[in-house]
């Protein structure tokens, strides 16, 4: 009886771990190769350990840029905290979401001097 009940507990666990491992939200996503913006940072939302700038470039378009203490730190980048009407440089992986609208992963940050 104690193995049926230890049987009926463990298939309990791998059915519940198993379940929330394939129940997470999914967003696709279309990724491409890095890319190099200049513009100026708009909207700043933060985050955990950064924050995502809305940078308009020269031609109107805008991109989201995360910019993150962690990602910067694993290129060898300094983070820098920008505030709305800077004038920066960003280059990193990119990638859309469904609604069209282009994140880059910063790994390089510069501000562009006025």
């Amino acid at each position: 009886m104690k193995k049926l009940g230890m049987l009926v507990l463990i298939a309990v666990a791998l059915v519940g771990t198993y379940s929330c491992n394939t129940t997470k939200n999914k967003t696709n996503v279309e990724s491409s190769n890095e890319l190099t913006v200049t513009g100026t940072v708009g909207t700043i939302t933060n985050g955990k350990d950064g924050y995502t700038a809305a940078i308009k470039d020269k031609n109107n378009k805008t991109y989201l840029a995360t910019i993150s203490m962690v990602n910067l730190m694993e290129s060898k980048s300094e983070y820098k905290r920008y505030e709305q009407g800077d004038k920066i440089t960003v280059t990193g992986p990119t990638w859309k979401d469904d609604e069209g609208n282009v994140y880059i992963t910063v790994k390089e940050l510069k501000e562009v001097k006025k």
